[in-house]
This record gives structure tokens, sequence and C-alpha cells, in this order.
């Protein structure tokens, strides 16, 4: 029933993400909530679960966006790993750890997108570039408290009706 409801959410989040949050760009950027949303599955939930609901955010990005078709299926399960590789090493328990993880990933995000597009021989404007990098890791990153905690809400909203 959680995977159901987080399936929901991330088509939910999806939609807001090419619809209403276009009103909240700031410098032409708006925040990453796919991304954000796979992330916070690896924070969540068991890694087979995770990598699942990441491939399914990745995915439906790639459907709803204009980049280059399957980089993000391939590039959020990689955050998972990541992630899944991090809390191995330490705890990643604290608001703050994940906040800075969630500018990282973002960052890296970001930066292998621009990476691979410009491989793939569009030329992308060094200044857009780092717009791009910075503002919507920053944006992003300060999004993701409100995002985390109205789904962790919800989640356990869910939880509480289920056992009444």
């Amino acid at each position: 029933m959680k995977r159901l409801l987080f399936i929901g959410i991330i088509l939910l989040l999806g939609v807001l993400q090419v619809t209403l949050i276009e009103s909240f760009k700031i410098f032409n950027i708006k925040p990453d909530l796919l991304l954000m949303i796979a992330v916070i599955a690896s924070f969540v939930f068991d890694f087979k679960e995770a990598l699942v609901l990441s491939v399914f955010a990745g995915v439906l990005k790639d459907i709803l966006g204009t980049d280059v078709f399957g980089m993000h299926t391939l590039l959020f399960p990689l955050w998972t790993f990541l992630i899944e590789r991090l809390n191995r090493q330490f705890p990643i328990d604290h608001d703050l750890i994940r906040l800075t993880i969630i500018f990282i990933i973002t960052f890296l995000h970001h930066m292998l997108r621009g990476l691979i597009l410009v491989w793939l021989g569009q030329q992308i404007r060094s200044g857009i570039f780092l717009r791009i990098l910075l503002v919507e890791s920053l944006y992003t990153t300060l999004v993701f408290p409100w995002v985390n905690k109205l789904l962790l809400r919800g989640m356990a909203y869910n939880e509480q009706n289920k056992e009444c």
C-alpha cells in the first residue's frame, strides 16, 4: 500500500513539474521534483523498492521532458545506488545530512546531464549551464524539506487510517 501511494505521489509530482511549478520559476529555473522524490524514495524504502521507484520517476521525467530519452531513467537509479552506498558507510537519518545529499545529487545530476548533452553535440552556453547547475540545486534543496514533510505526513496519515 505504501508503494502504491508513493507511485501516486510520483505521478502527481510529475504532473506538477510540468504544470503548476512553471509559475514558481526563479531565474527561469524550477525545482526538480521528480529527482527529489527519487532521492526521498532512497531514504524511505529499502534498496530494491527505491530502485524500482527511481526508475519509474526517471521514466516519467523522460516522458514529460525534452531531454534525450533514457537519460533520467539511467541517472535516477545511479543516485539510488550512491545513496545506498553512503548509507552503508554512515547513517543518513539527520536532516542536515539529507539536505547536503539532495544538493550534491542535484548538482551532480545536472552536471552529468549537461556533459551528456554536450557530448551528444548540443551547445549549452556556460552562463546558462552554471545558472542551472547552481540555482536549480539550491532551489531543489530549499524546497526539499517541505516536500519531504508533506510526503511523510501523508504516508503517516495513510498508515494511521489503514489501522482503523
